[in-house]
């Protein structure tokens, strides 16, 4: 970290397919104000950019879409005043390996250094640098949500490495009592007479199901921890990325939950403090589509996650035709999918988010404002999704939200002048966050 003031931006999911730059600058004005004022500025690039004769990779179940954008969004991106950018999410090869390279091709062209995708493993865990007047931030990006084919391998000599993105696996277990166990193996042993095939880990005493992993316990629960060979790969990138650079961040597309979408996963607290411990600056998680609640780690700010920040995807062209047959439609009409896909995003959670705006002076965290984006729900598919400056009592709806998605970290925010504030002097560490679960749950119900 340089000795002066190194200011920060940081948002979620950029799934952009529309100009900013044409919006009025009015509304968008003030957003881009923001994120042009700081040294480094990052988000999560969610979006493909293929060229027209690239193939759509197959993805899966209605409603698991091949995220592309036409034209020249990463130019748009740039304009907006990103410079750091990750593209390690479930996304990334929804154009095989050539819509990957083609994404990567034009954030470089448009002036957007990116991490977590590359040729090889090595390439895809490599840090990213962007370099200000000042000094020099760095970008380690990686995903614990991604489809099988995404994950990219390293080659042995004789055959080459795979491209794709930085992956962090995750193992999952769920915890349920002896009699439901009991059940569940019952069941097995009804459709699958002759064993169902599946291979169970030596010596970890789960009963694997239909692709999961059950263990007798109590009280129920889901457990989740990061596989430890892909968290020693990204720590050490992470320390890599400290010896060059003044400012490191760390980004990770993340869907998995705790039971409520709000409360990331059992194995990302560990993962986010193992990178802070590893010299991270600034930890910033994306995927679920919410905001869920920061926490202030030695210092250091997590956010578990920003939510959506653009959030255009249904203004997609065209999309792949089986995803017209997997889910039962005719036509190629995509708002026929849209209105049916989109309708699990119709809460207001989805279209609201904060901007982090941190502030470091000497390496210490100084200051940490959270500006509410509000992406405009309510108006006609061809305009919402751009971000702009949620004011009033939308404002405070969204800031008191993260204040309560925060609380059980420790982290103090208040609404004050239209934003929040973050008490960065106040640096209790959550203590038990594991313990005051399921009262956490309970409280967010």
């Amino acid at each position: 970290m340089t000795t002066g003031t190194t200011r920060v931006a940081a948002v979620g999911d950029c799934m952009i397919t529309r100009k900013l730059s044409i919006l009025d600058h009015n509304t968008f004005g003030p957003v881009r104000e923001l994120l042009r004022g700081v040294d480094v500025c990052f988000g999560n690039c969610e979006m493909t950019f293929p060229d027209p004769e690239m193939i759509p990779a197959v993805t899966g179940s209605c409603g698991d879409l091949n995220n592309s954008a036409e034209g020249p969004m990463a130019e748009e991106l740039h304009w907006a005043g990103f410079n750091l950018m990750a593209t390690a999410n479930n996304h990334a090869l929804d154009y095989g390996p050539e819509g990957m390279y083609a994404t990567s091709h034009k954030l470089d062209q448009a002036g957007i250094a990116h991490a977590g995708t590359g040729r090889n493993l090595a390439d895809a865990s490599a840090p990213a640098y962007w370099d200000y007047s000042s000094g020099r931030g760095a970008l380690v990006a990686c995903a614990s949500s991604f489809r099988n084919f995404s994950a990219a391998a390293s080659g042995n000599g004789e055959i080459p490495g795979r491209p794709g993105l930085s992956p962090l696996r995750v193992r999952t277990q769920y915890r349920v009592d002896e009699e439901q166990l009991k059940t569940l193996q019952g069941i097995a042993r009804e459709l699958f007479p002759e064993g169902s095939g599946e291979l169970v880990p030596p010596a970890t005493g789960d009963f694997v199901f239909l692709g999961n992993h059950f263990v007798a316990g109590s009280p129920p629960d889901v457990l989740s921890e990061g596989v430890a060979r892909d968290m020693e790969r990204i720590v050490a990138s992470v320390r890599r990325a400290k010896r060059n650079a003044g400012l490191v961040i760390v980004s990770i597309h993340a869907h998995e939950s705790d039971r409520q979408r709000v409360i990331p996963a059992k194995f990302l607290p560990k993962f986010a403090h193992a990178c802070v411990d590893a010299g991270c600056d600034v930890f910033v998680g994306h995927g679920p589509h919410v905001l869920r609640g920061m926490e202030l780690y030695k210092g250091k700010p997590i956010f578990y996650s920003l939510g959506n920040f653009i959030f255009e995807a249904e203004s997609m062209r065209q999309i792949p035709q089986e995803i017209y047959d997997t889910c039962s439609l005719s036509g190629d009409d995509p708002s026929e999918f849209f209105d049916r896909a989109m309708k699990g995003f119709a809460a207001p959670e989805f279209w609201q988010s904060v901007l982090a705006l941190p502030s470091f002076s000497g390496g210490e965290l100084s200051e940490l404002k959270l500006y509410p984006i509000d992406l405009q729900s309510d108006l006609p598919r061809a305009e919402r999704g751009a971000p702009v400056l949620a004011s009033g009592k939308t404002a405070k709806e969204i800031i008191d939200r993260l204040a309560r998605l925060s609380a059980p970290f420790g982290t103090r925010i208040e609404f004050r002048n239209g934003i929040g504030h973050v008490d960065v002097g106040h640096n209790k560490q959550a203590k038990n966050f594991d313990v005051g679960r399921t009262r956490y749950r309970s409280s967010l119900a």
